[in-house]
This record gives C-alpha cells, structure tokens and sequence, in this order.
C-alpha cells in the first residue's frame, strides 16, 4: 500500500475493493493461506537513503557550523532509534487509521499500541491501567560492519561522508534573504544503506494474530518515505526494506484478512510466591559476572530539568529481575531466597584490571594541587585519613570512582559519561512541544565499558540448582544472537549489554581479624531503620546493627590525631517499572564510608571471623538480595598510609569505545555489497578534496611551480599560460584513453610559431608535454596517502584513471593562479 494511495482515499477510509469478490474468511481457508508466512521475531531493517540527509545532535559548533549531525562511536552517522520507533510508528497509525475508517479505538488502533506501546503523556483523563508495553524493540540504525572495517579511523574519509550546505532564511514581507541570517548545517551524502536490529515478542499470540502484527508493520513502512530534518525541503528521501521479506506478499495478505481479532489485553504482571523452608547452609558459591555495554546505558540517577543523569553502576535490582527470568524454568524457590536474604546479587560496578571495582573510599584525600588519585603517574600523593594525621597542604577528597587494590599497588578507574538529546514531536505541530516532553537530554554510560557483580547463595540451594541443570550458571550468559537489555529507554537506543558467566566458586572470605581494632568500608549504599522504623543514615544504628550481627560491643575509635568516620548519606530515586511511576525514595549511608571501631568486648572470639566473612557474604540492613548493604572489613587498602606509586595504564580515567584501529587494513571487496557504491562514492568525494589541498599545497612554492610546469619569473606570459589553462580545461578521461589532443595540437603549433615560441622555455615545454601524456606524472608530482583515502579492493587504479583529467586542470588551474598572484604581489 504505497503512501499515494493512502493519501487518496484519505484518512478515515480503506482502499476500495469489490468485497463480493473476496471469498469470506474461514478457520479451515486462512490456515491454507497463511501456512507457509513465519513471522519472524528477529529481522534486520535496511534503510536505504535516497537523497541528503541530516539527523542532528541539536548543536552546532562554533563559528563553524550551526548544525552538526549524530555520529555513533565510530565516528559515523547513524539514525537513532527513537527517530525510527517514532516515523514507524507514524505510518502504522495511517494504516490503522484507514483500515478502522476513522474509528480511533478501532482493532487495528489496538494493534498499533501493542506494538509499540501506548503513550500515557497523551492521555488527558487518569490511567486507571498498567501502560502498556512495546512489543517491538528498535535498535539504532548504523552502517553495516564490513562498512565500518573497511573506513577504519581513516579521517579525510569519515569527514567525506558529510559535507556543509549553507542557508538563508527568507523575509516574508520582501521575499529577500534576511540579513544576518546566513547558517551552515552539516548534511550526510546521499547512497548509504543503514541497517537496524530488531526484535518482536509475540509469545501469547495465535498464528493469525503475529501475521496480522507483522503485516501492519510491513505496511508501515511502505509510508515511510522521508525522515530527519529538512525533510520538508528534499532531504531524507529514504526506503525501508525489512531483510529477506517480500513486502507484497504480506500487503495483500493484509487486504484479505481486514477482520482480526483484538490484541491481548495486558496480563497481570506474575508474582514471586515464598515459602517459610530455605536453607540454613553456611557455606556459600558465587557466580562472577561480566556486563559489558554494546550501546549506551541509562541507569536513572535522578531528573534534573530535562536531563536525566545516569548512575556510574549497575544497582544489583536490575540484574536481579534478569536472573530471575533467566533460571525461572528451574523451578526454584526464589521469593524464598530474596525473602530470607539467602540470594544475593551484587552491584555492578566498574572492572578494574579484571577484578570488581570497588568505591574510592571517603577517607581518602589528594593534594589540591597536582594530587589525587588521576595523577598518581605524575607524582601525586593521596593520604589515608584513617592512618594520618592532616598533613600541612590543602586537600580534596576522592570520590565518583572506583578502586582495585593488590600487592601494594592501587588501581583507579572513572566512568566518563556522554550526553545524548533528544525531543518528543507532537503530531498536529509536528514539532518539539514542552506539553509532552520537548526536548530532553540522557546521560549514558558508553559503549564497550565493562562491569563486574557476583551472584551469592548458599552451597546446597547452588546444589538444588544443579539437581535441574548441571551448567544452570551457563544459562545467565547472553547468546549471540538474543543480548539483554537494561535500565532506561532499553527498547530503543539505550541498555543493550552481554552478560559473561563464570563457574560457581567458593564465596566465603577470610577478612583480617584485628582483636582490638574494626576497620569497616562500605562498598553500596546501607538503608537501615531506627526505632521508630524510619530510614536512616545514624552511624549509630549502623554500630547497634554490627553489634547484633557480630555479638560484640563497638565504640568509634578516639584518636585526636586521627579520623575514626568519614560517612556521607545518599538517595535514590525508586522506579515501579511496571508502571512507570516513582517509588518511595531509598536514603542510607553512602558506598565509600569508612569507620574505624573499638571492639571493646568480645563474648567469643573464637566466632569472630566466622561471622565477619558471613557479614561480607550477605551483607546488613534492608534490601540486601538486591546489593545494598555489602561491607568489607580490615581491608588492607585502609591499612595504609600515603599512596605515591604508579597506577597500571588501566588504571587510569578512560572513555572506554569500541573504535576501530587506526590501521584497519579491511577493504570491501565485493561489488553486491549494498554500500558498495556509496563507498566508491565517498572515496571520490576524499579523492577531489585531497587532489585539491595537495595542488594548492604545491602550488604555493614557487620552486615546486617550476618543478611541475617550468614557470620562471619572466617566462612565459600570464596570456599564454591563460591559453594553456583554457585547453587543459578540455582534457577528458574516456574508459579507455586519455583525449590529449587538443593540447598535443596547441604544443605542436606552439613550438613551429617563433614569435611564440620565444615566450616558453624548452624546460616548461617538456614538463606540460609529460604532465598530458605521461598519466602517473601527476600522481607523483601530487603525492596522495593513498593507504588514507581508500576503502575499497582495486579503487586505486579505477580513481586515478577516472580523476587524471581533473588532477591536471586542478594542479595547473592552482599554479597558474598562485603565480600570477605572486608576480602581482611583485
């Protein structure tokens, strides 16, 4: 169904068709029709850009360009996915539009909303229902790996897929440009073929239902015909292609199955059932795992205005829910297990030399001036407030990173976040509106950074686990094929993350008794309750709560010289994803706190460090199974004093990306490579630009000027190197010969006329005879990286003959000009 025709009969109606022509529905006639259409729920979606196009991060850089456009990791354009989501979901409403015929509760409405989700910042009444949520997942749309393997970091190359177009804006009363109104905006060539991910789960519906599902999918996309900015004035024509699906067939499937059924309502959201039975083991296994971010990740910290900032962390309550949907087919008893702590998922924070980061601790502090723990490498110093009086210097705290400590040497580690924005388009304006959203902006974790956390329970419910499946652990590892998905905006541009399971291990630490001393590091926020059950971040509750667990009587440590607490207090925002909605705010004790106890009565020091390791395992407070609450005892990087050694190069605070080496050496060699063309397209668009420097490079020098054309100070005349220009502006490069024979004439002529002839030396003669027939002349005298400006298998030799006319009359056109602005100059 082609955009045309739904503009025909207009919005509210269907096409029209002879109903008596079509044979009625039936059970036993439709399984005949649809047997052999799968439905797929993974596919790939090309869109192939058909003219320029801009996408745009909504800034400019400046002095330069007023609009710059959206580059992914790589360097390259891409097409966010929210753009997609929202331009698909768009045709799908026209379709659903005129097959309901203006009804916009109608069935087919239904289906648009199950697909994509309903919109609750539309709703003008109260929602009395759980939103409803997308069942079709789009990723960003990128260009494909052997593109990207192929362009490298090659720079002249990434800057040639984009050129400037300059702008106006006209006044309406005089119909002139306005003054001052001249803007410059960064377009991406047109010929590039992007490709998105995506996913459909359509697991409770019958045959019928996921036909009826795709098919209007597909017929979305057929009135999709242009996206991005400016696509009013002829930019971002495009074509959406879902892979390996005929789109007629699935179109005049959907002419003849106009009556489906509703989609499924919203099933209540299943909960966890617990029983008082759980073990009472004191051994327990843990289960390393490796989250690595395979897009931008949003961990909502908290909303300030429009922007969102994210966490540098991923809070063990997101990977629990994971793991519960990955090992619920076991059959085990996890609401017990949360219930009576005996499940444990850590946070998962930042990998630093391959282990776990930890918290910087707040009782570490850096020099002001060249110290702290970023510049370690340059001889700075960090002092252990728990271990040292205050030193004569000021200082400044360490906080917002994380730490490895081992063999004396301390690892460092900080999470730059990025910033993407992005804007909600409201349909009558079809512009960004403060009334639903407008624009607003994600903090996000990058790509390729990686994080560790730890799945703890007890040795026999490991052993329960193993009872169904030997390698249960495995089934926590993400395949190829299927990634998971976390935190914010997870269906779209955000949260796709590959999970790496390690064997299950013994958990049980053994932390350094000191029979006199308790060193205590808080490793994720504590939330406790005081007497009258209200949260709290007393240092004292936290004191009572250790006394309880330990069977020991503490007091902070009194040493006028030293600092026995360094405490802060944070608050999280809770999230009630189901609906959308806030949940009462999560306030404890701040991960990096530090305190120093006197133990100053033990009634069995034999338990000690028994239950310091159970302590460590399980952690104190509430919402333990979730990673609240983890402690560390005595830990040796406490014990120390003044830190002043190196840190190891992954130490140090990195962005971590996934970019491409530098000296890619990949090329795209086959010609039904879908970007095959565009490539070959981009590489003459860097070769021009690059003919084009190098020429004005050499023309410049006055020795190169008489190197390549024999041009002294008085020979020969400004005329005839304008008639030398005029007749190298003739030359033409054919697929199989060069057409010098214009200029071949003109030398001919020129040296049998001695009135002429007198004006050229036999030095300049010579030289423009080679440079017309002699084809790698100008190629030697211009001397192009070629390694720099080439991406595809055999582009050098095609390029060089295809360009060589417009090498020389480049070359030529910027000596002639160069010398005569020098003779003016003289």
């Amino acid at each position: 169904m082609s955009k045309g025709n739904k503009q025909k009969h207009g919005k509210g109606s269907k096409p029209s068709k002879d109903k008596a022509s079509q044979p009625k529905n039936t059970p036993s006639t439709q399984a005949v029709k649809t047997s052999n259409m799968q439905v797929p729920t993974d596919f790939m979606l090309n869109i192939s850009m058909l003219s320029d196009w801009h996408v745009g991060t909504g800034a400019g850089r400046v002095g330069d360009i007023d609009r710059l456009v959206q580059r992914d990791h790589n360097g390259l354009p891409y097409i966010p996915a929210k753009t997609l989501t929202g331009i698909w979901r768009d045709g799908c409403e026209l379709i659903a539009t005129g097959l309901d015929e203006g009804n916009v509760n109608g069935i087919w409405s239904q289906w648009v909303n199950y697909l994509f989700g309903n919109q609750p910042a539309l709703e003008t009444e109260a929602v009395e229902f759980t939103p409803i949520e997308a069942t079709l997942s789009v990723r960003s749309a990128h260009f494909p790996q052997s593109f990207v393997s192929a362009i490298g970091s090659k720079k002249l190359l990434l800057e040639a897929i984009t050129f400037v177009k300059p702008g106006i804006s006209i006044d309406p009363k005089n119909g002139c440009a306005k003054e001052d109104f001249l803007r410059f905006e960064e377009m991406v060539r047109a010929g590039a073929v992007l490709n998105s991910t995506c996913q459909l789960r359509l697991d409770n519906l019958d045959e019928q239902q996921k036909q009826a599902a795709f098919a209007l999918l597909i017929a979305g996309t057929k009135l999709i015909e242009r996206l991005g900015g400016k696509r009013r004035r002829g930019a971002g024509k495009c074509q959406w292609q879902i892979d390996k699906q005929n789109s007629n067939t699935w179109i005049d499937w959907l002419e003849k199955n106009l009556e489906v059924s509703a989609p499924p309502k919203t099933q209540k959201q299943e909960n966890i059932s617990w029983s008082d039975s759980i073990t009472n083991s004191s051994t327990w296994v843990k289960v390393e795992l490796t989250v690595t971010t395979l897009s931008p990740l949003i961990i909502s910290k908290r909303t300030i205005g429009n922007v969102v900032e994210t966490l540098d962390y991923i809070p063990g309550t997101h990977l629990m829910r994971l793991i519960i949907r990955k090992l619920k087919h076991l059959n085990f008893d996890f609401g017990s297990a949360i219930a009576h702590n005996k499940l444990v998922v850590t946070n998962a924070t930042p990998e630093i030399a391959g282990t776990i980061g930890k918290p910087t601790p707040i009782a570490l502090f850096g020099e002001k001036l060249g110290g702290g723990l970023s510049n370690l490498k340059e001889g700075g110093k960090v002092y252990n407030r728990l271990r040292e009086k205050e030193p004569d210097m000021q200082l400044k705290g360490e906080r917002g990173s994380y730490v490895s400590f081992s063999n004396g040497q301390i690892d460092y580690r900080k999470i730059d976040t990025g910033l993407e924005t992005h804007n909600t388009i409201k349909d009558e304006l079809q512009r960004p509106t403060s009334d639903i959203g407008g624009v607003y902006s994600y903090e996000t974790i990058p790509i390729g950074t990686s994080f560790k956390a730890e799945l703890r329970l007890p040795q026999d419910l490991a052993e329960q686990l193993k009872k169904h499946d030997a390698n249960w652990w495995q089934k926590l590892k993400s395949d190829d094929k299927h990634y998971e998905r976390l935190g914010q905006s997870k269906k779209d541009d955000y949260g796709l993350v590959k999970i790496e399971a390690k064997s299950p291990q013994n958990a049980t630490n053994k932390p350094v008794v000191n029979n006199n001393l308790l060193t205590v590091w808080v490793l994720s926020d504590i939330l406790l309750r005081d007497e009258r059950l209200r949260p709290t971040a007393s240092v004292k509750t936290l004191q009572e709560e250790l006394e309880a667990k330990l069977d020991v009587k503490l007091t902070l440590r009194k040493d006028d010289n030293l600092l026995s607490l360094m405490a802060r207090q944070n608050r999280l925002e809770s999230w009630q994803v189901r609906w959308g909605l806030p949940r009462p705010s999560l306030v404890g004790l701040a991960a990096g706190s530090c305190f120093v106890f006197e133990i100053t009565a033990n009634t069995n020091p034999q338990q000690l460090e028994k239950k310091l390791a159970e302590l460590e395992t399980t952690g104190i407070g509430e919402r333990v199974a979730e990673g609240f609450g983890q402690l560390c005892f005595n830990h040796s990087l406490l014990s120390q004093n003044t830190f002043i050694s190196q840190p190891s190069k992954q130490s140090q605070t990195t962005n971590y990306s996934s970019g491409n080496n530098q000296n890619s050496s990949s090329t795209l060699n086959n010609s039904q490579d879908p970007n095959f063309i565009y490539a070959r397209y981009i590489e003459k668009a860097t070769w021009r630009k690059e003919i084009e420097r190098r020429a004005l490079s050499l023309a410049a020098s006055a020795d190169d000027r008489r190197k390549i054309l024999g041009i002294t100070s008085d020979k020969p005349t400004m005329s005839q190197l304008g008639a030398l220009r005029s007749l190298v502006g003739g030359l033409i490069q054919t697929e199989t010969a060069n057409q010098t024979n214009g200029v071949m004439g003109w030398l001919s002529h020129l040296r049998n006329t001695p009135n002429r002839r007198e004006k050229w030396t036999d030095a300049s003669l010579r030289e423009i005879q080679n440079l017309v027939t002699n084809q790698q002349i100008v190629w030697d005298h211009l001397n192009i990286n070629i390694a720099d400006i080439t991406m595809t298998q055999n582009s050098q030799q095609q390029l060089q003959r295809e360009l060589w006319a417009e090498a020389v009359q480049t070359l030529v056109d910027a000596i002639i000009r160069a010398h005569k602005r020098s003779e003016e100059e003289n």
